[in-house]
């Protein structure tokens, strides 16, 4: 049964497994770095806005809020509290300085805020380095995609030209 699939798929049926393979190993990687890079580019222009137009506040930490990863590792987020122009006092989680180390109760962070949505508000050092990081990642991955492409082109070229 099983060598009579194998030898069915090597007389005629292996085209269509390679193109099934194929279009998995170039569709998967590039539309999740497409989405990584458009995922990262917004975070980028989100973080540049509100560094440049945003209303700003000094942050004290309070706390810190503990991601568990599978590795083992942990990621600390800072815990702040700030308040508005207005008089609102906000606590909220800084996303954008995760970090491997406890952040200090009491340290200040600078932050710059939507005034109509102070609970996102992002610290004006280091503000949207992490998307930095998203492009280049979707990047490889393009990239990655590409060169399967380019490979498969070059070694098992289609009977009727290139892809």
């Amino acid at each position: 049964m099983v060598i009579s699939y194998i030898a069915a798929m090597i007389n005629g049926n292996f085209r269509m497994f390679a193109l099934v393979v194929t279009g998995f190993l170039v569709l998967v990687p590039a539309t999740a770095g497409l989405a990584v890079i458009i995922s990262g580019l917004h975070c980028w222009f989100r973080a540049q806005r509100l560094a440049r137009a945003g209303e700003r506040a000094v942050a004290t930490v309070v706390d810190n809020q503990v991601e568990p990863l599978s590795e083992g590792t942990t990621h600390f987020l800072p815990v702040v509290r700030f308040t508005t122009r207005t008089g609102r006092e906000v606590r909220t989680v800084l996303t954008d300085q995760r970090g491997n180390r406890s952040h200090p109760a009491g340290a200040q962070h600078t932050v710059a805020f939507d005034p109509d949505r102070p609970d996102t508000a992002i610290a004006t050092v280091g503000a949207g380095t992490g998307a930095v990081g998203a492009v280049i990642l979707g990047a490889v991955l393009l990239l990655f995609a590409g060169g399967v492409l380019f490979m498969v082109n070059r070694f098992f070229p289609p009977p009727g030209g290139a892809l």
